[in-house]
C-alpha cells in the first residue's frame, strides 16, 4: 500500500493548507465541555497533593476519570507552565488533531497508486486532508478538553503503523506499533483492544526471541493495570461501572446509523460493491489477506469490532460521534486508496474525492448552523430546514436522533458548549472558601449530578456524585428507572383538547401549545415546548402531516421508555441522608447549612463500608 517517499518533507505543504482549514474550523467550535472539568478536578487534587482522587481521604479513592495519560500530561504541563487544565487542555488537544493530520499527510503522499496518478499525488492528497479537516467531527473533537484528540492521535498512528506495508516487517517494525498500541491503552480502556491486535499482528513475526523484545512498550499498559489495582482496588475504571449497566443495541445502532448518515456512509455501498467485493470473489486475496496482508486484515476487523462493541453493548456515547472521531480519517484514507484503484484518470478522481467530502461534510455544519439559538433543545428537525424532496430522506435519520435525543445519547456539541458555559459564569474559579459560612477546616459536602464544572470549582468541598461516575458505590448500585411524576393516561386524554382545528391530528403549534400546558419536564429531558413538537413528530409523524391519534398514543409510548445514558445508577436508599450534604446552591451562591451537622471522618469511612458491603450482596 505504501513506497518509499521521494522528497522527505513532500507531505509538508498539503500537511500546512489542511492544518489552516483545521485551525479555521476547530476555532469556530473551540469549547469546553463540563465533563471535561472532572479530569481537571483529579489533575488538581493531584497539584494539591492529594493524588490522582475524586474526594481526598477518609472518602475512598475512585478513578472516575477513565483517561490516565491525559490527566497525567496535564499535571505536568500544570506543573512546568503553572497554567491549570481549563487554559492548556484545548491546546493540547488541537496540537494532537494537527499530528494527526500530519501522519496522514506523510501516508498519503506515500501511497502505491496507479502510474497515472502518481503526477497529482501531492495535489490529491492536499484534497483528502482538506476533506478531513473541513469534517465537522473532525473540528468539534480538536477541542472540547477531554482526551478524545490524544487518543485520535495513538488510533490514526497505531492504524498506520499496522498498514505500513505487506509481510515480512523488520523486527524494528514492532516498536512502534506497541508504542502507539501502549499510549492509546493508557489513554483510554477502549486502547485495550489495540494492545491486544498487536499481540495478533506480532504472531507472523515470532520466529526468534529476540522478535518479542520489539513489544516491550505494552509493558506500560500492564504496569498501569497494576498501578489501578493497588491504587482503586478495581481492574476497570469505576465510569465502566456507572454507565454499561445492560447491553443497549436500540441506541447503539441508532447512534451507528447517524453516525453513517452524517458522514456519508451510505457512499461506502457502491465502493464496497464496485471495488472490495470483486477482489474477496478471487482466491489470492484471501491467501494474500491471511499471508502477507494479515496487518491490514487485523487493523480492519480491531475497528469493526470496536464498532460493534459501542453499537451493540454500551449503546453509542452521551457525546455525538465522540468514540468514531478518528475513524473519520482513517475512512478517507482508505476510501481514496480504494477509489484511486479503479479510477486512474486524476481529474476524475479528484472530482469524486470532492463530490465524497462535500456530501460527508456538509450536513453537520448545517445542522450546527441551525441549533443556534437552541443550543439547549439539541435538536431540530431536518424537514423544518430543508427541501421536502430531502427532507424524506432524512427522516430515518431524525426518527432515530429524536430516539437519542430523549435518552441522553448523541447529544451535539452546542448543548455541551452552552451548558458548560452556564455553569462556568455561575461558579467561582477554583480555590478553597467560595461556600458562604462554611469556616476553614470544616468538611463540605456538596451532592450534584453534573459534577464536572461544580467538582472543580469547589476545590475544599467533597462532591457526591449520585449518577456514579465518581462514586464507588452508586456505580455498583441497582440501575433503576427515575421515578416520573408524569401521568402518560391523562396525556393521551388530552388529545380531543390539544386538536384545536378539529382535523384530528396535531400539528407542530398545537403540539407546542400542548407543551405549554403539560409538564414534559417530569420526563427529565428539559427542552423547550418547541423543541417537544419537532421531538413527538420526528418520532412518530409517519406520513408527514402530524400525529393522529394512533401517532399521538405511539408518541406517549416512547416518552415512557426512560433509560438515559451515563445515568442510570442511582444512590442506593439512605446513602444520600448518610452522607448528609451541609452545602447548598440557591442559584446564585454556595452557602453551609447551619442545620446539618459536618461529616467527621469516621461516619466517612463507616457510611462507604457499610454501603459497599450491601451493593456487594
Amino acid at each position: 500500500m505504501r513506497e518509499p517517499v521521494p522528497g522527505r518533507w513532500r507531505w509538508f505543504g498539503p500537511w500546512l493548507v489542511a492544518a489552516a482549514l483545521l485551525g479555521f474550523g476547530a476555532g469556530r467550535l473551540w469549547f469546553l465541555c463540563d465533563d471535561a472539568f472532572i479530569a481537571f478536578r483529579y489533575v488538581g487534587n493531584a497539584h494539591d497533593g492529594h493524588g490522582l482522587v475524586w474526594n481526598p481521604a477518609p472518602f475512598r479513592p475512585v478513578e472516575g476519570y477513565s483517561c490516565f495519560l491525559w490527566v497525567v500530561l496535564l499535571r505536568c504541563v500544570w506543573a512546568v507552565t503553572g497554567l491549570p487544565p481549563p487554559q492548556t487542555a484545548n491546546p493540547l488537544a488541537f496540537g494532537c488533531a494537527l499530528l494527526s493530520l500530519a501522519l496522514l499527510a506523510r501516508r498519503l503522499v506515500a501511497l502505491r497508486l496507479p502510474e497515472s496518478v502518481r503526477p497529482a499525488q501531492p495535489w490529491l492528497a492536499t484534497l483528502v486532508l482538506l476533506a478531513i479537516s473541513g469534517n465537522h467531527t473532525v473540528a468539534t473533537w480538536a477541542s472540547s478538553g477531554l482526551e478524545t484528540a490524544l487518543f485520535g492521535l495513538c488510533a490514526v498512528g497505531w492504524t498506520l503503523a499496522a498498514s505500513r506495508g505487506p509481510l515480512p516487517w523488520p523486527r524494528s517494525a514492532l516498536v512502534p506499533l506497541s508504542l502507539w498500541a501502549a499510549l492509546a491503552a493508557l489513554t483510554r480502556p477502549d486502547g485495550g483492544l489495540l494492545v491486544l491486535a498487536t499481540l495478533a499482528l506480532a504472531l507472523p513475526l515470532w520466529r526468534t526471541p529476540r522478535q518479542v523484545f520489539g513489544l516491550w512498550p505494552l509493558l506500560l499498559p500492564v504496569l498501569h493495570l497494576g498501578w489501578r489495582r493497588a491504587c482503586y482496588g478495581e481492574w476497570l475504571p469505576n465510569t465502566y461501572y456507572a454507565k454499561v449497566t445492560a447491553a443497549w443495541p436500540e441506541s447503539g445502532l441508532r447512534y451507528l446509523g447517524c453516525f453513517l448518515f452524517e458522514h456519508g456512509g451510505w457512499l461506502a455501498l457502491p465502493l464496497l460493491l464496485g471495488v472490495g467485493v470483486p477482489s474477496l470473489l478471487r482466491g489470492a486475496v484471501w491467501r494474500a489477506m491471511f499471508g502477507t496482508h494479515w496487518p491490514v486484515l487485523v487493523a480492519v476487523g480491531t475497528w469493526g469490532s470496536f464498532v460493534g462493541y459501542y453499537a451493540l453493548v454500551v449503546g453509542g456515547d452521551h457525546f455525538a460521534y465522540r468514540p468514531f472521531a478518528h475513524l473519520v480519517p482513517l475512512a478517507a484514507l482508505a476510501g481514496f486508496w480504494l477509489l484511486a484503484q479503479r479510477v486512474p484518470r486524476p481529474g476524475l478522481l479528484a472530482l469524486l474525492v470532492g463530490g465524497v467530502a462535500l456530501c460527508s461534510n456538509l450536513f453537520g455544519w448545517c445542522y450546527e448552523h441551525n441549533l443556534r439559538g437552541r443550543e439547549k433543545d439539541g435538536f431540530v428537525r431536518a424537514a423544518a430546514v430543508l427541501p421536502q424532496p430531502l427532507a424524506r430522506l432524512c427522516r430515518p435519520w431524525e426518527r432515530w436522533q429524536a430516539w437519542l435525543r430523549l435518552r441522553y445519547v448523541a447529544l451535539p456539541r452546542p448543548l455541551h458548549d452552552v451548558t458548560c458555559r452556564d455553569l462556568l459564569a455561575s461558579l467561582p474559579e477554583r480555590g478553597p472558601g467560595h461556600v458562604e459560612g462554611l469556616p476553614a477546616g470544616v468538611r463540605g459536602v456538596y451532592h450534584t449530578v453534573a459534577a464536572g464544572v461544580v467538582g472543580w470549582a469547589l476545590a475544599d468541598v467533597a462532591i457526591v456524585d449520585t449518577v456514579g461516575l465518581n462514586d464507588w458505590v452508586v456505580a455498583r448500585s441497582r440501575a433503576r428507572e427515575p421515578a416520573a411524576n408524569f401521568d402518560f393516561a391523562m396525556l393521551q386524554a388530552l388529545f380531543p383538547a390539544a386538536d384545536r382545528d378539529g382535523d384530528r391530528r396535531l400539528g407542530a403549534a398545537e403540539i407546542e401549545a400542548l407543551a405549554q400546558q403539560f409538564d414534559f419536564g417530569a420526563l427529565g429531558v428539559p427542552v423547550s415546548p418547541k423543541a417537544w413538537a419537532d421531538l413527538l413528530l420526528a418520532l412518530c409523524d409517519g406520513d408527514g402531516d402530524g400525529l393522529d391519534a394512533v401517532e399521538f398514543a405511539a408518541a406517549a409510548a416512547e416518552l415512557g421508555n426512560r433509560r438515559h445514558m451515563a445515568h442510570e445508577r442511582r444512590p442506593p436508599p439512605g446513602y444520600e441522608a448518610a452522607l448528609r450534604a451541609n452545602v447548598r446552591f440557591d442559584g446564585r451562591r454556595f452557602a453551609a447549612r447551619a442545620d446539618v451537622a459536618p461529616l467527621s471522618d469516621d461516619e466517612v469511612r463507616a457510611v462507604e463500608q457499610r454501603f459497599a458491603a450491601e451493593v456487594r450482596r
